[in-house]
Order: C-alpha cells, then sequence, then structure tokens
C-alpha cells in the first residue's frame, strides 16, 4: 500500500513509503493526493528494487558461541521445522557445512548435534550463517550471511527466537563450568575450542566441608548467603557484586570450598565458572556478565598479583575489572584463593575490591574431631571421647586427619575378635595420631647454617670459650670450697 498525506504536486519531489496495510480485509491501494497511476507504478517499482537489493546480516546474540549456535538451530527447528545446510564457496573449493558436538552437560553422553555454517531459509533468497565476533577479548555468537532485504524482518524474528532460547534454555546459566580462555580469540581456529567443560557435582557434599567455628560462619555468611539469599538481598538492595579472598595454606578445604560453592550455585540459579587460569579473570567476568548471577572462583591468585610493586597491566587490568564501574551493579562473585597472603599487592586487599578477607587456618582441636568423625564414618561409635585426639591432631591439615584414621583401622583390626563388628576406639585414633605426628616431625626441613665460615669460625670460639670459662670458674669455686674446709679444721 502506497501511503502519504502530501498535497497535490509534491509526490514527484518527495520521498514516497510504501509498506503492507495491516488490515487483512483491506483490498485497496491507496494513492496520495495528487500522484498519478503511472507515479503510483513508479513508486511500487522502486521500492521493488530496493527490497530486492542484497544486504549484509549481522544480528549479535550475547551468548558463546555454541550456545548461540544451538540457540539458532532450536530457534530454526521451531520456526520451519529444520535446518538446510549448504556449502560455502572458498578459494579452493566449496567447503561443506559441518555438525559439532555441543557439551550439555558433565557426561560423555551429553552431547547434542548443532550445525555450523551457511543455511538457507524457506522462502527466504539468500542465506544465513553461523559466526563469531569477539568484544572486549570475549566471542559471542553472530548471526551472519546475506539476504535480499524484503527478509530482513524474517531473519529479524529468528534471532528474536534464538535470544528468547537463551534466555530461558542457555546450556550453561545456572551450570557448573570449567572454562579456557584465550588471549587472542581472534587467533582460535577450531569452533570446538570454545566448548566449555560442565563440572561434575554430583559427589559434592556439603557436610565434608568443616572449618574451624568461626571461620565457617564467615565463609557462610560472605560466600554462600549471597546464593542462597539472592531474593533477598536484592529486595534489600545489597549489592551482589562482590569480592572474597580464602587465604590459607595448602591443603586446608579452599578447593572444597569451590566445589561446595558450585554445588549451592546450581541449586540456585547462579553460574560457577571455574577458571583454568587466574590470568584468564577479567575474560571470565565478561562471560559471567553474559551468565549473570555468576560466581567465578579462581585458585592462587597470588601467581600474578605478588607484592612486588610491579603494576603492569595486567594486573592493573584485574584490579580494575573487580573494582571498575562497568561491574558495580553487576550480580557476579569473585571468589580467590592465595596460600600466600603475604605476597598479595596491598592494592589487591584494600576494600572496594575485596568485600572479605577470611583467613583459612587449618582445623583447631574441635574442627579436627569433627573431621575425624567424617572419615571414620559408621566405624566410629558416637560415644567415643575424641578430646584428646583433636588436641594431638590441633593444627593438622584435612589429609593428614583422613590419613590418622586409615592408620587407626589397623590398630582397630589387631584387637577386633574375629566375627565382631570391627570398631574404632579413641585409643585407636590416638595411637595412630602420635604415630603420625612423630613421622611428620622426621619429614621437617632441616634449617640450612647461612653464616659463613669466619662467622662459624667465631661463633665456635665463643662457644669453646664459654665452656673453658665456666670450666675455670668450676676449678676455682671448687678450690675455694676446699680452701674454706681446710681453714676450718685447722681452727677445730
Amino acid at each position: 500500500m502506497a501511503t502519504d498525506t502530501q498535497k497535490a504536486g509534491e509526490t514527484k519531489d518527495k520521498m514516497v513509503d510504501v509498506m503492507y496495510a495491516t488490515d487483512k480485509e483491506m483490498k485497496q491501494i491507496l494513492l496520495p493526493q495528487g500522484m498519478d497511476y503511472k507515479d503510483g507504478i513508479k513508486w511500487l517499482q522502486r521500492k521493488d528494487e530496493e527490497q530486492s537489493r542484497k544486504v549484509a546480516i549481522n544480528e549479535v546474540i550475547d551468548a558463546y558461541p555454541l550456545d548461540g549456535a544451538l540457540a539458532l538451530h532450536r530457534a530454526m527447528a521451531k520456526k520451519y521445522g529444520w535446518n538446510h545446510l549448504i556449502p560455502t564457496p572458498g578459494f579452493f573449493g566449496d567447503r561443506p557445512p559441518m555438525m559439532i558436538s555441543v557439551r550439555t552437560g558433565p557426561n560423555p553422553n551429553d552431547m547434542v548435534q548443532v550445525p555450523w555454517g551457511r543455511m538457507e531459509i524457506p522462502g527466504v533468497e539468500g542465506y544465513i550463517e553461523a559466526q563469531i565476533t569477539i568484544s572486549e577479548k570475549q566471542p559471542k555468537f553472530v548471526i551472519g550471511g546475506t539476504i535480499k532485504r524484503k527478509h530482513e524482518a524474517e531473519v529479524a524474528e529468528l534471532a528474536r527466537i534464538a535470544r528468547g532460547f537463551i534466555a530461558e534454555q542457555s546450556i550453561y546459566r545456572g551450570k557448573a563450568l570449567r572454562v579456557k580462555f584465550f588471549e587472542d580469540p581472534k587467533q582460535v581456529e577450531d569452533i570446538n575450542d570454545f566448548n566449555p567443560r560442565f563440572i561434575d557435582i554430583s559427589g559434592v557434599r556439603e557436610n565434608e566441608l568443616i572449618f574451624p567455628a568461626d571461620v565457617m560462619d564467615l565463609v557462610k555468611t560472605n560466600l554462600f548467603t549471597p546464593i542462597e539469599k539472592t531474593a533477598v538481598c536484592r529486595e534489600h538492595k545489597i549489592p551482589l557484586k562482590r569480592g572474597i579472598l580464602l587465604a590459607g595454606p595448602y591443603g586446608v578445604g579452599k578447593t572444597l570450598t569451590a566445589n561446595v560453592a558450585a554445588k549451592k550455585c546450581t541449586e540456585n540459579g547462579w553460574t560457577f565458572i571455574y577458571l583454568e587460569s587466574v590470568k584468564d579473570l577479567q575474560q571470565a567476568i565478561h562471560f559471567a556478565k553474559q551468565y549473570s548471577p555468576a560466581m567465578i572462583f579462581a585458585e592462587d591468585i597470588d601467581q600474578i598479583v605478588r607484592n612486588d610493586q610491579r603494576r603492569d597491566d595486567e594486573i592493573n587490568g584485574i584490579l580494575n575489572t573487580i573494582d571498575g564501574v562497568d561491574t558495580k551493579s553487576s550480580e557476579i562473585i569473585v571468589a580467590l584463593t592465595t596460600n600466600h597472603v603475604d605476597q598479595i599487592s596491598k592494592a589487591m586487599l584494600r576494600p572496594g575490591r575485596l568485600d572479605a578477607v577470611i583467613s583459612v587456618p587449618a582445623p583447631d582441636a574441635d574442627a579436627a574431631q569433627r573431621l575425624v568423625r567424617l572419615y571414620a564414618r559408621n566405624l566410629l561409635a558416637e560415644s567415643e571421647s575424641l578430646v584428646t585426639v583433636g588436641k594431638e591432631l590441633d593444627g593438622y591439615i584435612p589429609a593428614v586427619i583422613r590419613e590418622v584414621v586409615e592408620r587407626s583401622k589397623l590398630a582397630a583390626i589387631s584387637h577386633t575378635v574375629p566375627g565382631e563388628e570391627l570398631k574404632i576406639t579413641a585409643s585407636d585414633l590416638l595411637i595412630a595420631a602420635r604415630s603420625m605426628v612423630q613421622h611428620l616431625e622426621l619429614l621437617k626441613p632441616v634449617q640450612e647454617d647461612m653464616r659463613s665460615d669466619v662467622e662459624k669460625a667465631a661463633s665456635m670460639t665463643a662457644s669453646a670459650l664459654t665452656a673453658a670459662a665456666a670450666t675455670i670458674a668450676g676449678h676455682v669455686a671448687a678450690n675455694g670450697k676446699a680452701a674454706a674446709l681446710a681453714a676450718q679444721e685447722a681452727r677445730n
């Protein structure tokens, strides 16, 4: 339908838009006042030429590449019932389309085949194509291709459906993932490299996460509460953009904390992202924005933020990303760990960049008792008092405590009568604990004497002189006492 409200005589100089009527019952072609049939035909021909021009398609889907590819596949199936793949012309001949395996879960069979390449749409002249664009070093899925302009609305509708699948059925949102990022995603040649791995959290048990009571309170408050009580936090305008640092020696439970956090995330609609390399934190935050609310867990942050005053671009980028204006309103928790908090840059530790620094020490006596009961399970009677065992294991990491329990089983076997149920006693645990403590004492490194030969000689000389002086003093004292006794006898 031609529509315009121009006065007679103006149609030759001004553009006339041509569009379809929205009223399906309308059977007329309306011309503006002053336009004759020839001019009407001319404008219809111009519109036809315009609509027949080829245009490039660039519908960006804010999703990781393979998540977007699956969404497009589902959109095509929903709208048309099928995908018609076509070859892609190349310098060395046509390149056939391909089907790629996209992971959808942690099990080997959690795979779906998704088309990648050029596709034809029924009734649309031209083609669309699965592509990747890079924004802030983050790959995103793009519906590209070339079609006639008259079909733009058709492709836009297809993109809208695909975005709907991303919002409602993304394979990554609300899941626990290990994501590999690349320094320069443009150099990645294999699309399968953009295929995150799902973390199997089916075996994670929250009751196995045991810390001293005060540490557990801090972990629950700062790390788990925002995940479990997200709606309440939003209601009270409590920011869900948080930075948490877990600082403690190796083996105290920081990695297990990550596993429990991953389980809680998936149970509460959060995406959990475990970094393969802490250097990928900037890109991980961009990924987290796509699938927020999200938690990023990166271990050993001290690898790149050591306290050596070298604030290079990479460190600055990480600090600014955590503290950046663009993430202030984001629902992203960044949880970091370190075995050497003394090596972390002070700029990293200041409030604002980190909302909480939680010191995670080795288990105290109470936590050691709880760990013993956890590892012993039904082999240890509830009535057994572990107070002495707990004191013996105070300050030792969970792996040592687990080994103590394993050793105590041998002691239990030694006194169990055949046919009786095997039970570990506190005495068995105490024997194993003391044996383990002695064992570990032997493993302690001998402190190397860093003094020079001159210093060592001077120390030896001083020690010898001190010993000699003590000996002389002893002789003098003895001789004086003998003389005094002889004088006393002479007087008598």
